[in-house]
């Protein structure tokens, strides 16, 4: 059986014409987590945490904060030796204090202040202040490869420290998704130790592995490249973690992976397995063997709007009608359910949807198809539909080879079309560049892929609908909005899309936010500017036999999934060990 691979997710970036690449790498790997490793002989009170993140490599002499353990740090340096300002769930939208205690949004939402948590010491004693949060931001717009959201670019207009416990932002605009970008998506650092870089070395390049100053639960105890050891911060400022110690060792392959997780030398795995590797874990000893898929983000049918028959709004309609979405959810795609049909991912569906489309359905079947193809200017010529001036038509759908289970989606999408008669093919790419690179210049027909995640639906609408992110063949760094809706291709409803987007982020006022995605909700539906098909999850298999407090669907208070900070060290900050 093969592993289901994570897709990359757009990242959690709306400014996703300069951070896309950096953020989207992040999920290509199949990551696990674990927790036994070389401590499997050990009691469980003393037994350490081992986070296994990605078999078949080796860790990284790389304890930079400013890159994700997907963009090259080592695993552990977000979270648990670097802390953000705010913690945001992207599973319900709920916010919670970190280094800051409150914030609040002043001048008609183009202020943003937060204050900090007193008490909060780094770990070699010296005391947080608003100036190294200051500085950490500046440094990022000194050196914009640290600024992987482009916040520069795109939000910050200024930051400042009217006293030691306050940070005020100042934005280019009225944006309330200010709290989630600023306060959730950066690590604070020491200016004392960062202004003293050893000279030729910059941010970006350095590896801060002399015994990392971070205000975290955790000291890094000792690297080399086969494991890694991270130590409790008797002095956090939460109190002392229950789990003392982490390993993160490096795993020779997936299988031996799973394996070893199957044995119970580990706790925690976030990869993307099913079928027989399912049945050894869970079935091995199913009262303390668990898994948990929350969902992630929809997965999308992309047509290339640019491009006709695409831009036909009943050609979409065919192609959406003759798709079978009952048939996706199976084999290596077993845990991805039918998304529904306004996009937004099933954990946001009885909040944020609107109730005449909660329970939609797509309507399928063959004399839908023929009706739309037939007013979409087609005519059937034996077993297929070609142009009214017999022209004959054909399309190709994009997946990268070896993806598992959209390889299995597309093939079952490009049969059911065939069937339809809509004649369709699959076009395997070699690997994820040349697959990104169409995908996002616009040189495609069709492709199955991603949309972005965040703490509402107005995160993955954003980046795919919002017409200034269209990828054009003219743009060499492409955009996010891979279908290209815009104003020359969507008859002029990207217009009414903007408009939206905009009244969302004008405003903090639940109603008012509701009532934009509502609008969005509508176009989605009723003009298939691209086509959801199921909803990705995250992978979380864990067990209870040496740690209790996992989150799991009765107690979602994070993502189960240890590929995601500040989520998973907020995991370990809940777990107690079994006495």
């Amino acid at each position: 059986m093969a592993f289901q691979l994570h897709k990359p997710i757009r990242g959690m970036s709306r400014f996703f014409k300069t951070a896309t690449l950096l953020c989207v790498a992040a999920v290509m790997v199949v990551f696990l987590a674990a927790c036994g490793g070389s401590g499997s002989g050990n009691t469980s009170s003393s037994r350490p945490l081992v986070v296994v993140t990605a078999p078949g490599q080796y860790n990284v002499d790389f304890f930079n904060p400013f890159n994700s353990a997907n963009q090259g740090s080592d695993w552990g340096a977000q979270g648990l030796l670097y802390e953000e300002l705010y913690f945001t769930s992207t599973l319900d939208g709920s916010t919670h204090p970190w280094l800051a205690t409150s914030y609040q949004y002043s001048d008609n939402n183009s202020v943003l202040t937060f204050h900090l948590r007193s008490g909060v010491n780094w770990n070699d004693g010296k005391p947080l202040t608003s100036a190294d949060v200051v500085y950490t931001f500046n440094l990022m717009k000194q050196y914009p490869d640290l600024d992987h959201n482009a916040l520069w670019t795109n939000l910050i207009k200024s930051v400042s420290a009217p006293d030691d416990s306050t940070v005020v932002f100042t934005l280019q605009h009225p944006d309330s998704t200010a709290l989630f970008y600023i306060g959730d998506g950066v690590f604070i650092v020491p200016q004392h130790i960062w202004s003293n870089l050893i000279a030729g070395v910059t941010p970006d390049k350095y590896q801060n592995d002399d015994h990392p100053v971070g205000t975290g639960p955790y000291e890094l105890s000792s690297f080399n490249s086969d494991l890694i050891v991270y130590t409790a911060n008797p002095h956090y400022w939460g109190g002392e973690p229950a789990v003392k110690e982490i390993e993160v060792p490096a795993v020779k392959d997936n299988t031996t992976a799973v394996q070893d997780m199957a044995a119970g030398q580990y706790d925690w795995t976030s990869t993307g397995w099913s079928g027989q590797y399912s049945s050894i874990f869970e079935g091995k000893n199913p009262s303390v063997n668990h898994v948990w898929f929350a969902a992630s983000n929809t997965v999308m049918l992309y047509l290339n709007l640019t491009k006709a028959p695409f831009n036909n709004l009943n050609f979409r309609k065919a192609v959406n009608a003759a798709i079978d979405r009952s048939q996706l959810p199976q084999g290596v795609a077993q845990y991805a359910p039918v998304a529904n049909p306004t996009g937004v991912k099933t954990t946001f569906v009885s909040k944020w949807v609107a109730p005449q489309y909660q329970n939609l359905q797509y309507p399928s079947g063959q004399n839908l198809v023929d009706q739309y193809m037939k007013a979409a200017g087609f005519v059937k010529n034996g077993s297929y539909y070609q142009y009214a001036n017999g022209q004959p038509f054909s399309m190709s759908v994009d997946v990268v080879n070896g993806w598992s289970d959209w390889d299995q989606d597309v093939q079952f999408i490009v049969n059911d079309l065939n069937k339809a008669g809509i004649k369709a093919s699959v076009n395997s790419e070699s690997g994820y560049t040349p697959y990104y690179t169409a995908i996002s210049t616009g040189q495609y027909d069709a492709a199955i892929s991603w949309t972005d995640n965040g703490p509402t639906p107005y995160y993955a609408y954003h980046d795919l609908l919002e017409s200034s992110l269209a990828a054009t063949k003219t743009s060499p760094a492409g955009g996010s909005n891979f279908e290209s809706w815009d104003a020359a291709t969507s008859g002029g409803l990207s217009n009414q899309t903007d408009a939206l987007l905009k009244q969302y982020t004008s405003s903090t006022d639940p109603n008012v936010q509701l009532q934009a995605i509502e609008g969005i909700e509508t176009i989605m539906v009723n003009d298939l500017p691209v086509l959801p098909l199921t909803v990705n999850p995250y992978w979380d298999e864990y067990t209870t036999a040496h740690f209790t407090g996992w989150p799991d669907a009765s107690n979602p208070y994070a993502l189960g999934a240890d590929t995601t900070m500040p989520d998973a060290a907020y995991v370990i900050l809940h777990l107690k060990p079994v006495s």
